[in-house]
């Protein structure tokens, strides 16, 4: 929570602010990830309709995946500084539609207070206004942003693997179709909207990168919150983060030679 609530917030100011992205840029990935979100959900409820599973439980672990303690990291690693703005404006939109619309999954009703209580939304509003004027922010406090922001990659790493080492899976077999499905539907939904909007470079790179991620742990999280198939959705999130692991060097160097 330390991180999610401070370390990641102080990253995303940090990163907007002293990079030369545009905010046309940002919100050109920021609108092809909606669209990506939109277009996951109604697959992913059609998916558990035809195979009679839950939709309040799974829907969010085939929809959301793992923007931040894996997708960020990654960017940062295979595009850089550039990579990581855009990987962030992609976590946004996917923590903000986690805590609401996967919160109203596994909850049953809909939450406004959840959505105005992420910091993520309100730090990058903050971080658009600098950008859209093109003036620094104070040097006590892009200095600040950073020192804490700085914590952030490599303890989102350490979270993950220590929030992997305590799930456990009960059903191998269907947690592994799941997986298949989260990881397969998020590959082909970014290469198809990569393609469909003609991206290219960076922006193409962490599109796809970030649509393949496998699920998030916050789904987890939620399902065990409200009691919705908690032991399915661990064995999502577990067996998805192992077979990302194995078809990584094969998506990283797709959209590094893409």
């Amino acid at each position: 929570m330390l991180t999610l609530n401070f370390g990641v917030p102080a990253l995303i100011f940090s990163t907007l602010t002293k990079l030369d992205v545009s905010p046309a840029e940002f919100g050109e990935i920021f609108g092809i990830f909606g669209i990506f979100l939109a277009a996951n959900l109604i697959i992913g409820a059609i998916l558990l309709k035809m195979f009679k599973l839950e939709i309040g439980a799974f829907l969010p672990a085939l929809s959301f995946p793992n923007n931040g303690n894996m997708g960020l990291p990654l960017c940062l690693f295979a595009f850089g500084d550039v990579g990581l703005a855009l990987g962030i404006s992609v976590f946004v939109l996917m923590s903000t539609a986690n805590v609401t619309i996967g919160f109203a999954c596994a909850s049953g009703k809909w939450s406004l207070i959840s959505m105005l209580k992420t910091p993520f939304i309100w730090i990058i509003a903050a971080a658009l206004i600098f950008m859209c004027t093109e003036t620094a922010p104070p040097r006590w406090v892009a200095n600040t942003a950073e020192i804490i922001g700085g914590m952030s990659i490599p303890l989102m790493l350490v979270a993950l693997g220590v929030s992997l080492s305590r799930l456990e899976v009960s059903d191998f077999k269907k947690s592994f179709w799941l997986s298949f499905v989260r990881l397969f539907i998020g590959f082909g939904l970014g290469v198809s909207l990569a393609e469909l909007f003609e991206l290219q470079g960076v922006t193409r790179g962490v599109l796809i990168l970030q649509c393949a991620m496998p699920t998030a742990v916050m789904n987890y999280l939620l399902a065990a919150r409200f009691d919705r198939e908690a032991n399915g959705v661990a064995g999502i999130v577990v067996v998805s983060t192992f077979m990302s692991l194995a078809t990584l060097p094969f998506l990283m160097l797709f959209v590094l030679q893409g």
